[in-house]
């Protein structure tokens, strides 16, 4: 289902507790490890004494770091895990502060240089060159800032993004004035909400969520508008719940009544669900986004892992 995943970091210690979830993804055999370093930030080259080899050299050091951690990771969970690791560094002509044009560095074996883009497109570009089927991102990282619950590169690629995303939650406790983190369920697919607008492009996340391997409880929920639409939906989704039960899996069908996002996101906190599991695209999907607006909400404010899974191309 997921045999090779993308996992990109920025070194923070949200990043790192995001390489304990990988050994869960289920059939995974093949990891890439990603930084991508945006070396034309003026600010970020001034605080390395306007080093390119400074700044690349220290996220070649800090990838193969993490790499190892990962490996180290698989290894006690005798799992059998090939990883892979990418730099990537954004870099563009610029004038530094005197005046003086910077040129861009010079060519680096263990750096793959990137002219022009952002963060979140040399992630989907990577996506495509490796041929990931899914990227796992933590929903905050080095530039969080309080009550926002996605980071800016995260939302990027959740709104633009074309491959299937997993976005991995943490909850921050202060202990001894010291932040440390705990994450938000121990085996994300052991009870998940999967939830449907009864779309063709909703039956992605049916399929993904019945070939999924360890699941004990499906919650399977539609959110209606009015009253007249019951009957309907109960039929279909009845029809969806035997199509996923499976030995030792109970699925439950939910039928909400309101707004979508409010809806799903207090039957997940109702439910304690380990994870959400919802298709991009929609009834209400406008042609230029790849993002519906009730698959964005619940994804920026769900306190637990949420899974968005594209519509594939036929």
């Amino acid at each position: 289902m997921f045999e090779k995943v993308l996992i990109p970091t920025d070194f923070s210690r949200y990043s790192s507790m995001m390489l304990e979830y990988v050994t869960q993804i289920p059939e995974t055999r093949e990891a890439v490890l990603l930084n991508v370093l945006d070396a034309s930030n003026p600010s970020l080259l001034e605080k390395s004494g306007w080093s390119y080899d400074a700044i690349i050299s220290e996220a070649a050091f800090r990838l193969n770091e993490q790499a190892e951690l990962l490996a180290s990771i698989a290894c006690k969970r005798e799992a059998s895990l090939m990883v892979k690791s990418i730099l990537k560094v954004i870099v563009e002509p610029m004038s530094g502060a005197d005046g003086v044009n910077l040129k861009p560095p010079e060519p680096r074996m263990d750096a793959d240089f990137v002219y022009g883009g952002t963060v979140g497109d040399a992630i989907q570009k990577t996506a495509w060159e490796e041929n990931v089927s899914l990227i796992i991102m933590g929903a905050e990282g080095k530039g969080m800032l309080e009550g926002i619950l996605l980071g800016s590169v995260s939302t990027e690629v959740l709104r633009r993004g074309e491959t299937d995303l997993l976005i991995i939650r943490h909850k921050m406790l202060e202990k001894d004035k010291e932040a440390s983190i705990t994450s938000s369920c121990p085996y994300i697919f052991s009870r998940i909400l999967v939830t449907t607008d009864l779309s063709t492009a909703a039956e992605d996340a049916i399929a993904l969520a019945k070939g999924l391997e360890g699941t004990k409880e499906i919650l399977l929920a539609h959110v209606i508008s009015k009253d007249e639409e019951f009957d309907r939906a109960a039929e279909k989704l009845n029809l969806m719940r035997q199509d996923l039960e499976q030995p030792g899996r109970m699925v439950t069908v939910h039928i909400l009544k309101g707004k979508p996002a409010d809806q799903i996101l207090e039957l997940a906190k109702k439910q304690d669900v380990s994870l959400l599991i919802f298709s991009s695209q929609g009834k209400g999907w406008i042609k230029q986004m790849r993002l519906g607006s009730t698959s964005f909400d619940v994804a920026r404010r769900s306190d637990r892992p949420v899974l968005v899974v594209r519509q594939k191309k036929i």
